[in-house]
């Protein structure tokens, strides 16, 4: 399995908020690039089983994902779909710090050093877009 791991620091976002956001999957066609929709199908206390559709390069794929939530971390993995295997992580380390996963295999036949091109590349902007939503809800939530 490839995987891409990156630690950043935001001090302006409430730690909490932050897991939200990347837990509330029903929302990433809005703001996520690339997801075109989500459905939950199952939803638990801590816990949701949520189908996804998502493109890249020109493809679509179809892929459900079970994902976890505790005080802080939420964490996510395949369990059907378009991939051989897929997980991830968002941790909250203390002091402001995080740490986000992410590891894939396709289960087709592509180079691997072009699935883990495309991991470090996305994590960036992954990282980038949950933030901006989080300070999103910071602001409708002080107005």
């Amino acid at each position: 399995m490839y995987s891409a791991t990156k630690e950043f620091r935001d001090a302006e976002v409430d730690p909490q908020r932050l897991l939200d956001v990347v837990y509330d999957v029903e929302d990433y066609p809005e703001f996520v690039k690339g997801v075109r929709s989500v459905t939950v199908q199952n939803r638990g206390e801590h816990d949701l089983v949520a189908r996804f559709e998502a493109g890249v390069g020109g493809m679509t794929f179809d892929y459900t994902l079970f994902v976890e939530r505790t005080e802080t971390e939420v964490r996510w993995r395949r369990i059907k779909g378009s991939f051989r295997a897929s997980e991830g992580s968002m941790v909250f380390l203390g002091e402001g710090k995080f740490r986000y996963r992410n590891a894939m295999d396709p289960g087709f036949a592509v180079p691997g050093f072009a699935v883990q091109f495309v991991l470090e590349r996305s994590l960036p902007r992954l990282i980038k877009e949950f933030r901006r939503r989080a300070r999103e809800r910071a602001t409708e939530a002080s107005s």
